[in-house]
């Protein structure tokens, strides 16, 4: 299993080192020769070890266990390597060398998880660096979890995959469908960078960086510049909000929509995540007493798990109970197989389907069935990881916070900003800086790496797992509620 893992972590290694030409190319353009070193060097090590990786074993089929294990892997080993130019400029101005690398690290797996999570201003960031990070989000938001589907999963759990998914009947072609939709991001990304530069905004490089962090969910801006965006108006604003949906939904919705398969882009999923948004927006602006659209811009912010904010949501004069309905928008967060991260909407549904199912078990005392254990079978394959995950996610939250209160905050600050690490949502109250101690950077590394990969995900991956014979939709649940849905 190990070769099968290497091999497919190599293939995943030259796709990352290939894109990392694109900031080279602009850095030796804006003649950024510091930046260009380090950036190459980090390519030469993706481009190096994925083929050393590739020429030793051969790349197979994965099975649920080692998909994990290389899915855990992916988000260790590309973010250590990834690390590289942070360390050689050291833009943190860091103490010590281990100091450096904690700061790089931080950095490095904040982009990678699309958390957004920053020491380091956009301002006084080169262009090469910038275009970087902002292809880590894109690499971890987007392009990881769907190679993976696309390349390294069986026919048969392709086909369970599909049915979980609901792109079944998109295409017979499942590599084309996954292909289509990096192309749909690859178009939006395009095509409001043309927007956002027809409204006035001068700086091409920082515009397109600006448009993959507000689809990923990643880096924010400064303050300056972000206040600069908004003196656009209502435009930009709704640009942004589409963008922060657009991320935040699934990759069905998106390749129906361009499709224009209209009548499949509402799913269940879709309808109660915009029904979240629809109350969310109703009770913040009722009760922090906003207008509607200020309050529909952070509400999509925050189940986005983008963290942009222009009305002030982490300052202590801010309206309590509308925050708490902030903290819940951001700990349920989007949908399952997009950018944004949290419990998930999807879960949210077989939550309350196995509710339904509890009840129906208690009302109902007689039963015919022409086939009694099967029907309970289905329903616990379905059941179980999702409420296990949810679990897992509330005890990773609890205790996160309760460690992290041991730096002299609240227990409530706490939980927002371990919350904000755990939904790679990337907001903060003002504790996740540079400054603080090293320890808690280490433990909000750890919190952004679970949010991404997910607590089962990595217990799956490091701990022994016998599965029993399944069809391949059980497989597919199984994975759905792991971390398969956490792009």
């Amino acid at each position: 299993m190990g070769s099968r893992i290497l091999a497919n972590l190599g293939f995943l290694l030259q796709i990352t080192g290939i894109l990392t030409i694109l900031p080279i190319g602009i850095g030796l353009y804006f003649n950024e020769i510091d930046y260009v070193i380090s950036l190459f060097i980090v390519c030469i090590a993706y481009l190096g070890l994925g083929f050393l990786c590739n020429a030793m074993c051969e790349r197979k089929d994965l099975d649920f266990k080692s998909s994990n294990t290389l899915f855990l892997a992916a988000f260790i080993i590309l973010p250590l390597i990834g690390t590289l130019p942070y360390i050689y400029n050291d833009p943190f101005t860091s103490a010590n060398l281990f100091d450096r690398f904690t700061n790089g690290y931080f950095e490095s797996i904040s982009g990678f998880t699309t958390t957004g999570f920053s020491f380091l201003s956009t301002d006084l960031l080169p262009k090469s660096l910038l275009i970087y990070r902002s292809l880590t989000e894109l690499m971890g938001g987007v392009g990881l979890v769907f190679l993976l589907l696309a390349f390294f999963q069986s026919r048969k759990a392709m086909s369970g995959f599909s049915n979980a998914l609901g792109v079944d009947t998109l295409s017979k072609n499942l590599k084309q469908v996954f292909f289509s939709v990096l192309a749909i991001y690859g178009v939006y990304i395009i095509a409001f960078t043309i927007i956002f530069q027809s409204m006035g905004f001068t700086d091409i490089i920082k515009t397109g960086t600006f448009v993959i962090d507000t689809l990923t969910g990643g880096f924010a801006p400064s303050a300056q510049q972000f206040q600069q965006y908004l003196s656009f108006g209502s435009a930009a604003k709704i640009c942004m909000i589409i963008l922060m949906f657009l991320g935040s939904v699934n990759f069905a919705f998106n390749y129906n929509l361009f499709a224009r398969k209209l009548k499949k882009v509402l799913s269940a999923e879709i309808a109660l995540y915009l029904l979240i948004i629809a109350v969310g927006t109703v009770a913040v602006a009722l009760t922090a007493q906003i207008g509607a659209f200020d309050s529909l811009f952070h509400v999509v912010s925050m189940s986005s798990s983008t963290g942009y904010d222009y009305i002030g949501l982490t300052s202590a004069s801010f309206n309590n109970t509308a925050f708490f309905i902030f903290i819940m928008l951001m700990l349920i967060g989007g949908c399952a197989f997009s950018m944004a991260g949290g419990i998930r909407v999807s879960r949210l549904i077989t939550f309350a389907r196995s509710i339904k199912h509890s009840i129906e078990d208690v009302l109902i005392k007689e039963k015919v069935m022409s086939e009694p254990e099967a029907p309970e079978e289905a329903n616990n394959h379905e059941y179980l990881p999702a409420l296990v995950s949810i679990l897992l996610f509330v005890f990773t939250l609890v205790i996160f916070a309760l460690l992290f209160t041991t730096m002299g905050v609240s227990f409530t600050d706490a939980l927002f900003e371990v919350g904000s690490a755990l939904s790679t949502n990337g907001i903060s109250m003002g504790a996740t800086t540079i400054s603080m101690p090293i320890g808690y950077k280490w433990l909000m590394i750890v919190a952004m790496t679970i949010g991404r990969v997910e607590l089962m995900s990595i217990l799956v991956a490091l701990f022994p797992y016998r599965p029993k014979a399944k069809a391949p939709e059980s497989i597919a649940q199984q994975v759905t509620s792991s971390d398969a849905d956490s792009t």
